[in-house]
């Protein structure tokens, strides 16, 4: 008689009239039920609480159960990120190693389906009349919104730590003091070193971009799926026979650290100190790759887009008419070098004001803050690739 009664314990609507100990049967298994559920979101809340808390206010957090009768291994089993990342249902798929804001959408979308049940869920049970268990089922799940919350910081936090990076320069040849003012209006971000496209793992949708004819001209999605192999577009003369009406092109600029930073507080400035080869003003290369041999300076590279205007197109043969000079302007905007190797062309624009937008990546040894926040190995004790 009590198993068959203990089903129907969720579903009536009210106590049933029996005798006595069946009264107490309900009141007891309630106490269980509830207690149960709240120890449940309480465990989920702690440990959220302790991984959410440093991050917050930067603080040392001690773990309350690191006193001396407590095994390392269960101590370490609580501190590790794995277990973080279990409790607060965020997945660490490999897939997501290049797509930051992708993984902040998807686990945003996951916490508002995930509220929106719970809502129907207090709903229903307050709509059951006279159910003691219903009742203090939607108290408990009202009081794991806080979880929600958490949850929710913890995902935000992290998204702007990826995805609105700020880098923290070190071992600069002199001394920066970054200006007061906000980020250029053409300055979109900066991205961390990890997410850079030779840092692909080809497992498990972290491989660079398989389109041989890629014509993405997203910056994030140059950087990131391409890199030193990123030539979609053809050169420009033929860019402009395909497509006459083009105006913007895609250059790479590689620079020092201390530059990278003066630059994104303010814009680029005019090459205007000899030897220049395609004359005075700002040069840019067709691909990554081919920027090491041909910059003064290295510590960070800078992806731009350009609108190039009037073009002089010259040969080797002809780089003695721009050489150490500007007089191609203001007939030309823009002096494109047609290389014998296509790979290693170069372009030189005559001042800032053709520079649309970019983005910049400063080099492992210049900045810190990601081996700081552990960014460079967040992925290294994944299990069975997602948690």
């Amino acid at each position: 008689m009590v198993v068959a009664y203990i089903p129907e314990l969720f579903f009536k609507k009210k106590h049933p009239d029996s005798e006595d100990w069946d009264w107490e049967l309900i009141s007891y298994t309630n106490r269980v039920i509830t207690l149960l559920l709240f120890v449940i979101s309480g465990i989920r809340t702690l440990i959220l609480i302790v991984v959410i808390y440093p991050l917050l206010f930067f603080l040392y957090c001690p773990c309350v159960l690191c006193i001396k009768s407590c095994y390392k291994p269960f101590c370490g089993l609580l501190k590790a990120k794995a277990t973080h990342r279990f409790f607060s249902f965020n997945c660490n798929c490999p897939c997501y190693r290049a797509r930051p804001k992708l993984r902040f959408q998807l686990q945003l979308a996951f916490l508002i389906l995930v509220s929106l049940v719970r809502i129907a869920t207090i709903l229903f049970c307050l709509l059951i009349s006279n159910h003691i268990t219903t009742k203090s089922l939607a108290v408990v799940i009202a009081i794991s919104f806080i979880f929600l919350l958490l949850n929710s910081l913890l995902d935000y936090y992290h998204y702007r730590v990826w995805w609105k990076y700020k880098p923290k320069f070190v071992k600069l040849q002199e001394e920066i003091i970054l200006p007061k003012t906000t980020f250029s209006t053409k300055h979109k971000r900066y991205l961390p070193y990890p997410l850079l496209g030779d840092k692909r793992t080809g497992s498990f949708g972290d491989g660079l971009c398989t389109n041989k004819s890629c014509t993405n001209r997203k910056l994030e999605h140059i950087l990131i799926f391409h890199l030193s192999d990123y030539q979609p577009q053809p050169r420009w003369s033929e860019l402009k026979r395909l497509n006459p009406s083009a105006e913007t092109y895609i250059g790479f600029h590689r620079t020092s650290a201390h530059a990278a930073a003066a630059i994104a507080h303010s814009d680029f400035r005019r090459s205007v100190k000899p030897p220049q080869m395609l004359g005075f003003g700002i040069y840019f290369a067709r691909s990554i790759k081919n920027t090491d041999g041909k910059a003064r300076f290295k510590g960070a590279i800078i992806a731009a887009e350009i609108r190039m205007g009037n073009v002089k197109e010259v040969t080797r043969n002809e780089l003695n008419t721009v050489r150490n000079t500007d007089e191609w302007h203001p007939e030309f905007d823009t002096v494109y070098f047609n290389h014998e190797d296509d790979q290693r062309d170069e372009f030189c624009i005559y001042d800032e004001t053709q520079i649309l937008k970019w983005i910049i990546v400063v080099d492992r040894e210049h900045d810190d803050k990601f081996s700081d926040f552990g960014m460079d190995s967040e992925f290294y004790d994944t299990k069975c690739y997602c948690i």
